[in-house]
Protein backbone atom coordinates (compact mmCIF):
# COMPACT_ATOMS: atom_id res chain seq x y z
CA UNK A 1 0.00 0.00 0.00
CA UNK A 2 1.37 3.40 -0.99
CA UNK A 3 1.26 6.07 1.68
CA UNK A 4 0.99 9.78 1.08
CA UNK A 5 4.59 10.21 2.15
CA UNK A 6 5.71 7.52 -0.28
CA UNK A 7 3.75 9.10 -3.12
CA UNK A 8 5.47 12.41 -2.58
CA UNK A 9 8.94 10.93 -2.14
CA UNK A 10 11.45 11.75 -4.88
CA UNK A 11 12.41 9.02 -7.31
CA UNK A 12 15.71 7.27 -6.55
CA UNK A 13 18.69 8.79 -8.28
CA UNK A 14 21.00 6.76 -10.49
CA UNK A 15 23.91 5.30 -8.57
CA UNK A 16 27.60 5.92 -9.30
CA UNK A 17 27.83 2.74 -11.38
CA UNK A 18 24.95 3.84 -13.63
CA UNK A 19 26.52 7.25 -14.16
CA UNK A 20 29.88 5.61 -14.91
CA UNK A 21 28.19 3.63 -17.69
CA UNK A 22 26.59 6.78 -19.10
CA UNK A 23 29.91 8.62 -19.15
CA UNK A 24 31.66 5.62 -20.72
CA UNK A 25 29.07 5.53 -23.50
CA UNK A 26 29.46 9.30 -24.00
CA UNK A 27 33.23 8.93 -24.27
CA UNK A 28 32.91 6.02 -26.69
CA UNK A 29 30.56 7.99 -28.93
CA UNK A 30 32.84 11.05 -28.86
CA UNK A 31 35.98 9.08 -29.69
CA UNK A 32 34.15 7.17 -32.43
CA UNK A 33 32.95 10.42 -34.04
CA UNK A 34 36.47 11.85 -33.97
CA UNK A 35 37.94 8.72 -35.57
CA UNK A 36 35.22 8.69 -38.25
CA UNK A 37 36.07 12.28 -39.20
CA UNK A 38 39.79 11.46 -39.32
CA UNK A 39 39.22 8.38 -41.50
CA UNK A 40 36.97 10.37 -43.82
CA UNK A 41 39.63 13.07 -44.08
CA UNK A 42 42.16 10.50 -45.34
CA UNK A 43 39.48 8.98 -47.62
CA UNK A 44 39.50 5.61 -45.89
CA UNK A 45 36.65 3.29 -46.92
CA UNK A 46 33.97 2.25 -44.41
CA UNK A 47 34.92 4.99 -41.96
CA UNK A 48 31.51 4.69 -40.27
CA UNK A 49 32.37 1.08 -39.38
CA UNK A 50 36.12 1.22 -38.75
CA UNK A 51 36.02 4.33 -36.56
CA UNK A 52 33.65 2.84 -33.95
CA UNK A 53 35.45 -0.50 -34.22
CA UNK A 54 38.81 1.10 -33.36
CA UNK A 55 37.22 3.09 -30.53
CA UNK A 56 35.60 -0.09 -29.21
CA UNK A 57 38.95 -1.91 -29.17
CA UNK A 58 40.54 0.97 -27.23
CA UNK A 59 37.73 1.11 -24.67
CA UNK A 60 37.53 -2.68 -24.36
CA UNK A 61 41.25 -2.97 -23.62
CA UNK A 62 40.92 -0.11 -21.15
CA UNK A 63 38.39 -2.10 -19.14
CA UNK A 64 35.03 -0.78 -20.34
CA UNK A 65 32.22 -3.24 -19.55
CA UNK A 66 29.51 -1.63 -21.69
CA UNK A 67 27.96 -3.54 -24.60
CA UNK A 68 25.26 -2.69 -27.18
CA UNK A 69 21.89 -4.04 -26.06
CA UNK A 70 20.50 -7.04 -27.99
CA UNK A 71 17.66 -4.86 -29.30
CA UNK A 72 20.01 -2.14 -30.59
CA UNK A 73 22.38 -4.70 -32.13
CA UNK A 74 19.49 -6.54 -33.80
CA UNK A 75 18.13 -3.27 -35.22
CA UNK A 76 21.59 -2.43 -36.54
CA UNK A 77 21.87 -5.80 -38.30
CA UNK A 78 18.49 -5.35 -39.98
CA UNK A 79 19.38 -1.81 -41.08
CA UNK A 80 22.74 -2.92 -42.48
CA UNK A 81 20.93 -5.63 -44.43
CA UNK A 82 18.70 -2.96 -45.96
CA UNK A 83 21.66 -0.70 -46.72
CA UNK A 84 23.43 -3.49 -48.58
CA UNK A 85 20.23 -4.56 -50.36
CA UNK A 86 19.85 -0.99 -51.61
CA UNK A 87 22.93 -1.54 -53.77
CA UNK A 88 21.32 -4.40 -55.73
CA UNK A 89 20.83 -3.48 -59.37
CA UNK A 90 18.25 -4.74 -61.83
CA UNK A 91 20.63 -7.39 -63.17
CA UNK A 92 21.90 -8.55 -59.79
CA UNK A 93 20.23 -11.96 -59.64
CA UNK A 94 20.98 -12.75 -63.26
CA UNK A 95 24.64 -11.97 -62.51
CA UNK A 96 24.56 -14.31 -59.51
CA UNK A 97 23.20 -17.12 -61.66
CA UNK A 98 25.79 -16.43 -64.37
CA UNK A 99 28.65 -16.72 -61.87
CA UNK A 100 27.08 -19.45 -59.75
CA UNK A 101 29.66 -22.18 -60.61
CA UNK A 102 32.46 -19.78 -59.65
CA UNK A 103 30.69 -18.83 -56.41
CA UNK A 104 30.08 -22.46 -55.42
CA UNK A 105 33.70 -23.45 -56.14
CA UNK A 106 34.94 -20.40 -54.27
CA UNK A 107 32.73 -21.10 -51.26
CA UNK A 108 33.78 -24.76 -51.14
CA UNK A 109 37.46 -23.81 -51.42
CA UNK A 110 37.26 -21.22 -48.63
CA UNK A 111 35.43 -23.63 -46.34
CA UNK A 112 37.95 -26.39 -47.07
CA UNK A 113 40.94 -24.10 -46.42
CA UNK A 114 39.63 -22.78 -43.11
CA UNK A 115 38.68 -26.21 -41.77
CA UNK A 116 41.98 -27.69 -42.96
CA UNK A 117 43.91 -25.06 -41.03
CA UNK A 118 41.85 -25.78 -37.94
CA UNK A 119 42.34 -29.54 -38.31
CA UNK A 120 46.14 -29.26 -38.62
CA UNK A 121 46.39 -27.00 -35.57
CA UNK A 122 44.14 -29.29 -33.53
CA UNK A 123 45.93 -32.55 -34.44
CA UNK A 124 49.33 -31.01 -33.70
CA UNK A 125 48.15 -29.68 -30.36
CA UNK A 126 48.97 -26.05 -31.11
CA UNK A 127 45.77 -24.99 -29.37
CA UNK A 128 43.85 -26.75 -26.61
CA UNK A 129 41.10 -29.18 -27.60
CA UNK A 130 39.17 -28.41 -30.76
CA UNK A 131 39.62 -24.65 -30.33
CA UNK A 132 41.37 -24.18 -33.68
CA UNK A 133 38.57 -25.84 -35.68
CA UNK A 134 35.88 -23.60 -34.22
CA UNK A 135 38.06 -20.49 -34.07
CA UNK A 136 38.87 -20.63 -37.79
CA UNK A 137 35.51 -21.94 -39.04
CA UNK A 138 33.77 -19.30 -41.19
CA UNK A 139 30.21 -18.40 -40.36
CA UNK A 140 28.33 -16.67 -37.59
CA UNK A 141 30.92 -15.89 -34.89
CA UNK A 142 28.43 -16.19 -32.03
CA UNK A 143 27.26 -19.61 -33.18
CA UNK A 144 30.85 -20.87 -33.48
CA UNK A 145 31.67 -19.64 -29.97
CA UNK A 146 28.61 -21.27 -28.42
CA UNK A 147 29.10 -24.60 -30.21
CA UNK A 148 32.83 -24.81 -29.48
CA UNK A 149 32.55 -25.55 -25.78
CA UNK A 150 30.25 -28.52 -26.32
CA UNK A 151 32.99 -30.19 -28.42
CA UNK A 152 36.12 -29.64 -26.34
CA UNK A 153 37.06 -26.13 -27.46
CA UNK A 154 38.08 -23.20 -25.30
CA UNK A 155 35.27 -20.65 -25.54
CA UNK A 156 37.42 -17.61 -24.76
CA UNK A 157 40.12 -18.53 -27.27
CA UNK A 158 37.51 -19.23 -29.95
CA UNK A 159 35.95 -15.81 -29.37
CA UNK A 160 39.36 -14.14 -29.56
CA UNK A 161 40.18 -15.93 -32.83
CA UNK A 162 36.84 -15.06 -34.40
CA UNK A 163 37.02 -11.37 -33.45
CA UNK A 164 40.69 -11.08 -34.40
CA UNK A 165 39.90 -12.46 -37.83
CA UNK A 166 37.12 -9.91 -38.32
CA UNK A 167 39.41 -7.09 -37.22
CA UNK A 168 42.33 -8.18 -39.42
CA UNK A 169 40.11 -8.64 -42.46
CA UNK A 170 38.59 -5.17 -42.00
CA UNK A 171 41.97 -3.48 -41.58
CA UNK A 172 43.52 -5.39 -44.48
CA UNK A 173 40.60 -4.53 -46.74
CA UNK A 174 40.98 -0.85 -45.85
CA UNK A 175 44.72 -0.99 -46.52
CA UNK A 176 44.26 -2.70 -49.90
CA UNK A 177 41.65 -0.15 -50.90
CA UNK A 178 44.05 2.66 -50.03
CA UNK A 179 46.86 1.06 -52.05
CA UNK A 180 44.53 0.83 -55.00
CA UNK A 181 43.74 4.52 -54.63
CA UNK A 182 40.10 3.76 -53.89
CA UNK A 183 37.95 6.44 -52.31
CA UNK A 184 34.59 5.98 -50.63
CA UNK A 185 31.78 5.61 -53.14
CA UNK A 186 29.38 7.82 -51.19
CA UNK A 187 31.13 9.85 -48.45
CA UNK A 188 28.56 10.82 -45.81
CA UNK A 189 28.89 14.60 -45.90
CA UNK A 190 25.21 15.56 -45.57
CA UNK A 191 24.83 14.44 -41.96
CA UNK A 192 21.47 16.14 -41.42
CA UNK A 193 19.89 15.15 -44.75
CA UNK A 194 16.70 13.19 -44.05
CA UNK A 195 15.93 12.02 -47.58
CA UNK A 196 12.45 11.22 -48.85
CA UNK A 197 10.30 10.82 -45.69
CA UNK A 198 7.98 8.26 -47.32
CA UNK A 199 10.86 6.12 -48.65
CA UNK A 200 12.70 6.29 -45.32
CA UNK A 201 9.58 5.34 -43.34
CA UNK A 202 8.93 2.42 -45.70
CA UNK A 203 12.54 1.23 -45.38
CA UNK A 204 12.41 1.40 -41.57
CA UNK A 205 9.16 -0.56 -41.53
CA UNK A 206 10.60 -3.10 -43.96
CA UNK A 207 13.72 -3.48 -41.79
CA UNK A 208 11.60 -4.03 -38.69
CA UNK A 209 9.33 -6.64 -40.28
CA UNK A 210 12.01 -8.62 -42.10
CA UNK A 211 14.35 -8.39 -39.11
CA UNK A 212 11.64 -9.87 -36.91
CA UNK A 213 11.06 -12.65 -39.45
CA UNK A 214 14.79 -13.36 -39.52
CA UNK A 215 14.92 -13.57 -35.72
CA UNK A 216 11.85 -15.80 -35.58
CA UNK A 217 13.47 -18.15 -38.12
CA UNK A 218 16.25 -18.85 -35.57
CA UNK A 219 18.83 -18.96 -38.37
CA UNK A 220 22.33 -17.66 -37.56
CA UNK A 221 22.47 -13.98 -38.59
CA UNK A 222 18.84 -14.25 -39.71
CA UNK A 223 18.15 -10.67 -38.58
CA UNK A 224 20.76 -9.51 -41.09
CA UNK A 225 20.14 -12.11 -43.77
CA UNK A 226 16.35 -11.75 -44.14
CA UNK A 227 16.34 -7.97 -44.88
CA UNK A 228 19.33 -8.35 -47.21
CA UNK A 229 17.84 -11.21 -49.25
CA UNK A 230 14.29 -9.88 -49.44
CA UNK A 231 15.44 -6.29 -49.93
CA UNK A 232 17.89 -7.11 -52.71
CA UNK A 233 15.20 -9.10 -54.55
CA UNK A 234 12.58 -6.34 -54.29
CA UNK A 235 15.13 -3.64 -55.08
CA UNK A 236 16.35 -5.48 -58.17
CA UNK A 237 12.76 -5.98 -59.37
CA UNK A 238 11.98 -2.28 -58.90
CA UNK A 239 9.21 -3.05 -56.41
CA UNK A 240 10.88 -1.28 -53.50
CA UNK A 241 13.31 1.62 -53.23
CA UNK A 242 15.35 1.40 -50.03
CA UNK A 243 16.61 4.66 -48.54
CA UNK A 244 18.02 5.56 -45.13
CA UNK A 245 19.48 8.84 -43.80
CA UNK A 246 23.19 9.06 -43.07
CA UNK A 247 22.58 9.30 -39.32
CA UNK A 248 20.63 6.03 -39.34
CA UNK A 249 23.38 4.34 -41.34
CA UNK A 250 25.96 5.73 -38.90
CA UNK A 251 24.01 4.24 -35.98
CA UNK A 252 23.86 0.82 -37.65
CA UNK A 253 27.53 0.76 -38.59
CA UNK A 254 28.56 1.99 -35.13
CA UNK A 255 26.65 -0.79 -33.38
CA UNK A 256 28.35 -3.42 -35.57
CA UNK A 257 31.77 -1.83 -35.00
CA UNK A 258 31.28 -1.53 -31.22
CA UNK A 259 30.07 -5.12 -30.90
CA UNK A 260 33.35 -6.29 -32.49
CA UNK A 261 35.70 -3.81 -30.84
CA UNK A 262 34.37 -4.12 -27.29
CA UNK A 263 34.93 -7.89 -27.47
CA UNK A 264 38.68 -7.25 -27.09
CA UNK A 265 38.71 -7.07 -23.31
CA UNK A 266 41.79 -6.92 -21.11
CA UNK A 267 40.97 -10.30 -19.54
CA UNK A 268 40.49 -11.98 -22.92
CA UNK A 269 43.79 -10.61 -24.19
CA UNK A 270 45.65 -11.65 -21.03
CA UNK A 271 44.09 -15.11 -21.17
CA UNK A 272 45.21 -15.70 -24.76
CA UNK A 273 48.54 -13.81 -24.53
CA UNK A 274 50.76 -16.91 -24.60
CA UNK A 275 48.98 -18.31 -27.65
CA UNK A 276 48.54 -14.99 -29.43
CA UNK A 277 51.63 -15.38 -31.69
CA UNK A 278 50.36 -18.77 -32.89
CA UNK A 279 46.86 -17.40 -33.43
CA UNK A 280 48.14 -14.39 -35.41
CA UNK A 281 50.47 -16.57 -37.49
CA UNK A 282 47.62 -18.95 -38.33
CA UNK A 283 45.26 -16.11 -39.24
CA UNK A 284 47.96 -14.54 -41.43
CA UNK A 285 48.50 -17.85 -43.24
CA UNK A 286 44.75 -18.24 -43.69
CA UNK A 287 44.42 -14.75 -45.18
CA UNK A 288 47.37 -15.48 -47.49
CA UNK A 289 45.66 -18.65 -48.76
CA UNK A 290 42.47 -16.70 -49.39
CA UNK A 291 44.60 -14.17 -51.26
CA UNK A 292 45.78 -17.02 -53.47
CA UNK A 293 42.16 -17.94 -54.13
CA UNK A 294 41.53 -14.30 -55.04
CA UNK A 295 44.24 -14.48 -57.71
CA UNK A 296 42.55 -17.53 -59.20
CA UNK A 297 39.19 -15.74 -59.18
CA UNK A 298 40.69 -12.69 -60.87
CA UNK A 299 42.24 -14.81 -63.63
CA UNK A 300 39.05 -16.84 -64.11
CA UNK A 301 36.53 -13.98 -64.15
CA UNK A 302 38.49 -10.84 -65.07
CA UNK A 303 37.30 -8.81 -62.06
CA UNK A 304 39.76 -6.43 -60.41
CA UNK A 305 41.96 -7.86 -57.66
CA UNK A 306 40.32 -5.93 -54.80
CA UNK A 307 36.90 -7.23 -55.83
CA UNK A 308 38.31 -10.77 -56.00
CA UNK A 309 39.87 -10.49 -52.54
CA UNK A 310 36.73 -9.10 -50.91
CA UNK A 311 34.73 -11.93 -52.50
CA UNK A 312 37.10 -14.57 -51.08
CA UNK A 313 37.78 -12.95 -47.71
CA UNK A 314 36.95 -15.18 -44.70
CA UNK A 315 35.76 -12.30 -42.54
CA UNK A 316 32.20 -11.65 -41.45
CA UNK A 317 29.81 -11.25 -44.38
CA UNK A 318 28.29 -8.07 -43.00
CA UNK A 319 31.72 -6.51 -42.33
CA UNK A 320 32.99 -7.27 -45.83
CA UNK A 321 29.85 -5.96 -47.51
CA UNK A 322 29.92 -2.75 -45.46
CA UNK A 323 33.47 -2.12 -46.69
CA UNK A 324 32.50 -3.06 -50.25
CA UNK A 325 29.59 -0.59 -50.34
CA UNK A 326 32.01 2.24 -49.53
CA UNK A 327 34.66 1.21 -52.07
CA UNK A 328 34.63 1.41 -55.89
CA UNK A 329 34.51 -2.33 -56.56
CA UNK A 330 32.12 -4.73 -58.29
CA UNK A 331 29.62 -4.88 -55.41
CA UNK A 332 27.15 -7.31 -57.09
CA UNK A 333 29.99 -9.82 -57.64
CA UNK A 334 31.15 -9.54 -54.02
CA UNK A 335 27.59 -9.72 -52.71
CA UNK A 336 26.88 -12.83 -54.76
CA UNK A 337 30.08 -14.56 -53.68
CA UNK A 338 29.65 -13.77 -50.01
CA UNK A 339 25.98 -14.75 -50.11
CA UNK A 340 26.60 -18.17 -51.69
CA UNK A 341 29.42 -18.89 -49.25
CA UNK A 342 27.32 -17.76 -46.30
CA UNK A 343 24.50 -20.11 -47.29
CA UNK A 344 26.93 -23.00 -47.78
CA UNK A 345 28.58 -22.37 -44.42
CA UNK A 346 25.16 -22.07 -42.83
CA UNK A 347 24.09 -25.41 -44.32
CA UNK A 348 27.16 -27.58 -43.79
CA UNK A 349 29.83 -25.55 -41.94
CA UNK A 350 28.83 -26.43 -38.36
CA UNK A 351 28.19 -30.06 -39.38
CA UNK A 352 31.69 -30.41 -40.90
CA UNK A 353 33.33 -28.70 -37.93
CA UNK A 354 31.45 -31.02 -35.56
CA UNK A 355 32.52 -34.10 -37.54
CA UNK A 356 36.16 -33.01 -37.46
CA UNK A 357 35.95 -32.30 -33.74
CA UNK A 358 34.49 -35.77 -33.08
CA UNK A 359 37.28 -37.46 -35.08
CA UNK A 360 39.99 -36.09 -32.81
CA UNK A 361 41.35 -38.57 -30.28
CA UNK A 362 41.86 -37.60 -26.63
CA UNK A 363 45.64 -37.49 -27.19
CA UNK A 364 45.22 -35.09 -30.13
CA UNK A 365 42.98 -32.72 -28.16
CA UNK A 366 45.46 -32.53 -25.25
CA UNK A 367 47.55 -29.45 -26.03
CA UNK A 368 51.07 -29.15 -24.52
CA UNK A 369 50.34 -25.52 -23.71
CA UNK A 370 46.87 -26.07 -22.28
CA UNK A 371 48.23 -26.67 -18.79
CA UNK A 372 49.85 -23.25 -18.80
CA UNK A 373 46.53 -21.48 -19.40
CA UNK A 374 44.25 -20.32 -16.58
CA UNK A 375 41.36 -22.67 -15.87
CA UNK A 376 38.22 -21.72 -17.78
CA UNK A 377 35.53 -21.05 -15.17
CA UNK A 378 32.69 -21.71 -17.63
CA UNK A 379 31.38 -25.24 -17.36
CA UNK A 380 31.59 -27.34 -20.47
CA UNK A 381 28.32 -28.53 -21.97
CA UNK A 382 27.90 -32.10 -23.07
CA UNK A 383 27.22 -32.61 -26.80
Amino acid sequence: MTTEADAGAPAPRPGPRAWAGVWTWAGLVAVSMALVLVLQAVRAPAALLLGPMAAGVAFGLKGAVIRPSPLAFGAAQALVGCLIAGSATAGFWSGVLAHLPVYVALAASTLAVTLAFGWVMATRGWLPGTTAIWGLAPGASTAMVLMSEAFGGDRRLVAMMQYLRLLLVALLAMGLAQLKGATPGHPPTAWLALGDPAAVALTLAFAGITGWVGKASRLPAGIFLAPMLAGSALQALGVLSLELPVLVAAFAYAMIGWSIGLGFTRDALAYSARLLPRILATLAALLACCGGLAIVVKLATGVDWLTAWLATSPGGTDTILIIATATPVDLPFILGGQLVRFLMVLAIGPLLARKLAQRLSPDQTRSPVAADLPRNPIRRKRP
